[in-house]
């Protein structure tokens, strides 16, 4: 699997790119669609992703009361259809600020995760980047080998608003380099085809 791989509006992933091999992360607790036949409640990721994402959350959440946990991970091509449909219904085409089209959302990948807290025994998954924890998590996630994907001031590169739940795995080198450097994955992308000219 290529951990590097860039998924977004130009971006397009292809049927080979697909995941192989998943591994459940969580069960969803609140899922914003219903379930088809196919589908389980499992919260999937790829199996050296969710290995990592173990791995950090267990280390979090040990030493923390607040609590992370994962609430969105792989995503079918259909389901990313149906959640589309869903939030266009309710938010018009402000839906297309948050919501991937089909084929351009990271969730197809297996590499991506949505995360929400659990405070005081509640499940918060409003989650807004001011959360203390939420901040010491960007901090630390790199050493995982995952990247705040969608980061403040960076809207008109990503093409997405500012995401502080949305995180991605790239692997624990190039994760080092983005979070040292400042860059997006788009950006990074970007220096290293001019470096490669």
């Amino acid at each position: 699997m290529d951990y590097e791989i860039l998924i977004n509006k130009d971006n397009l992933i292809q049927v080979d790119q697909l995941p192989k091999k998943l591994t459940a992360v969580g069960k969803n607790i609140h899922p914003t669609v219903s379930l088809d036949e196919n589908e389980t409640d499992d919260i999937m990721l790829e199996e050296r992703a969710a290995y990592y994402f173990n791995q950090m959350v267990n280390d979090f959440n040990r030493t923390h009361k607040v609590q992370i946990v994962p609430e969105s991970g792989y995503r079918s091509i259909e389901r990313q259809r149906r959640l589309l449909k869903f939030y266009f219904e309710k938010e018009g085409e402000k839906a297309f600020d948050f919501v991937a089209l089909p084929q351009t959302s990271e969730h197809h990948t297996g590499l991506a995760i949505d995360i929400s807290l659990i405070a005081n025994g509640k499940y918060q998954s409003k989650i807004t980047g001011e959360e203390p924890e939420i901040q010491e998590l960007m901090e630390i996630c790199h050493q995982y080998g995952f990247i705040l994907r969608y980061p403040k001031g960076k809207e008109d590169i990503t093409g997405y608003t500012y995401e502080p739940w949305h995180y991605r795995f790239v692997g624990l080198e190039l994760a080092k380099r983005i979070k040292e450097s400042g860059l997006t994955l788009e950006e990074m992308k970007e220096s290293e085809k001019v470096k490669n000219r």
